[in-house]
């Protein structure tokens, strides 16, 4: 009778492959399994080492583990397991635009534009209020133009978000990590985008022969979409400024 392990090509297990006191073989089927299906159902090239098999041993599952991982790079076991989890609508019909993360995105941004088409239409939201600030300003006028700011900075959050974790599902680099700093996320960006609203004057701004008005809306847009760099460029003032004041 034939022998029952089915290999691709004959591999040589390395003396210098240490299995672990404890090592569950059964979890790094499960896991290997995994990555091949992703592997298979993503048209990504196959590598001629793997052997499969019933009495594979466990150095042949760790090789197979090894060269899998590298075969779905940027995807990981993990991000496989969660997107896969995350999916509400099972089998077939399940679509990656149903994780619950990238839905309370669509929604937040629907909600956030919402807002700042609600908050526009109000008199008190105009560019002579705008003009003024946090110091020249008071009452409900500064209330409402404190909320069109925020939300023009969540607007921006949003769509940096969108567009990120749209790329991450696709993929399949999600982990729960990024569900879990999403809030973080949004209130980071909201931040930025009302430090860097109120602290760049709006006039005009001379452009070579071409005068170019920056709002404060824009500002605020861009700094809730970028707000990692403005999170970035203050962190490394603030370490400049440590070492000036250590040396």
């Amino acid at each position: 009778m034939s022998d029952p392990t089915t290999s691709v090509t004959t591999t040589t297990s390395t003396p210098e492959t240490i299995i672990p006191v404890g090592f569950n073989s059964n979890i790094l089927k499960k896991d290997n399994g995994l990555m091949l299906n992703y592997a298979i159902s993503s048209g990504k090239e196959l590598p001629n080492t793997l052997v499969f098999g019933a009495k594979v041993d466990d150095t042949v599952l760790i090789s197979n583990y090894n060269s899998l991982r590298k075969v779905i790079a940027p995807a990981t076991v993990e991000s496989i397991k969660y997107i896969n989890s995350q999916m509400i609508s099972k089998g077939e019909t399940k679509k990656w635009y149903q994780i619950p993360i990238f839905t309370k995105c669509v929604v937040i941004a629907g909600l956030a534009l919402i807002s700042l088409i609600l908050v526009s239409l109000s008199n008190n939201v105009n560019e002579l209020n705008q003009s003024k600030g946090l110091l020249n300003s008071s009452g409900i006028v500064l209330l409402y133009n404190l909320i069109f700011i925020c939300a023009a900075s969540l607007l921006g959050v949003m769509f940096y978000l969108l567009k990120t974790f749209g790329d991450s599902i696709r993929n399949y680099t999600l982990v729960p990590a990024n569900a879990i700093e999403l809030n973080a996320s949004i209130l980071i960006g909201i931040i930025s985008g009302f430090v860097i609203s109120e602290l760049f004057s709006y006039a005009f701004t001379s452009i070579g022969n071409n005068n170019v008005e920056i709002h404060k809306m824009t500002l605020a847009l861009l700094g809730g979409f970028s707000a990692d760099a403005i999170f970035s460029t203050l962190q490394g003032i603030v370490n400049k400024f440590k070492k000036l004041i250590t040396t």
